[in-house]
């Protein structure tokens, strides 16, 4: 296992499509943290960073973590003022990022965006440890695309899909099942300041408020 930027890497699996992982704990080991309300919904599949290493999304990125995804691609205008912000949004964070908070940008255009160009894009963006830049096959950057930004909007005879990915930032607490979203234009403190909405300590007293976009996940149970 290595550590990229603060975060833990498993090495390459034979498959790319992988169900979520009930690892037994051993014995006294209390670090790992358990799935999360939503390990069923968020793909467990291969990607690959930056610095050329791959990690399991959801067992290594997601799993007890609290986490800002956004999607990219390298030679889009508005990727490029998406990212500019995020850069300032991690000034906010102070030592925090990499710490307790980390954020992944997932490039949409993984033919062009590999680990090289995303490296080279990364540090354009002066990217501190804890901001990820992922890419991956087409198949795996699609079903991350469609699980975390697309939203099914029905109507009286049919339904479309509606892909937000690169306009905004879900984030979210996975250990407690809280996910939001807001635009990546946002300002940077405002943007810092909705992780505080989702923190683990709050979570039970300040509920969370949602405005703009619809939830990420309908909650198990509940009708979307």
């Amino acid at each position: 296992m290595n550590l990229v930027g603060g975060v833990a890497i498993a090495p390459l699996r034979s498959s790319l499509l992988l169900e979520p992982m009930q690892d037994p704990k051993p014995a006294g080991d209390c670090a790992r943290p358990l799935n999360g309300p939503y390990a069923h919904h968020i793909p467990n599949v291969v990607v690959r960073s930056h610095d050329d290493r791959n990690a399991l999304f959801y067992n290594d990125l997601i799993r007890g973590k609290t986490v800002m995804i956004n999607c990219i691609a390298t030679n889009n205008e508005q990727s490029l003022r998406a990212c500019a912000n995020l850069a300032r949004v991690q000034d906010v964070l102070g030592n925090r990022l990499g710490r307790d908070l980390f954020m992944y940008s997932i490039t949409v255009d993984p033919e062009h965006d590999t680990p090289r160009v995303l490296k080279a894009f990364a540090e354009k963006h002066r990217a501190k440890p804890g901001w990820m830049f992922l890419t991956g096959e087409r198949a795996v950057i699609e079903l991350l695309r469609s699980r975390l930004f697309s939203q099914v909007e029905h109507n009286a005879s049919h339904y479309q899909i509606e892909d937000c990915s690169l306009a905004l930032i879900r984030y979210g607490n996975e250990a407690v099942g809280l996910w939001g979203s807001v635009p990546a234009k946002n300002d940077p403190m405002s943007i810092a300041k909705r992780l505080s909405w989702i923190e683990s300590a709050g979570a039970t007293v300040r509920p969370l408020r949602r405005a703009g976009p619809p939830p990420l996940f309908t909650a198990p149970g509940k009708k979307a």
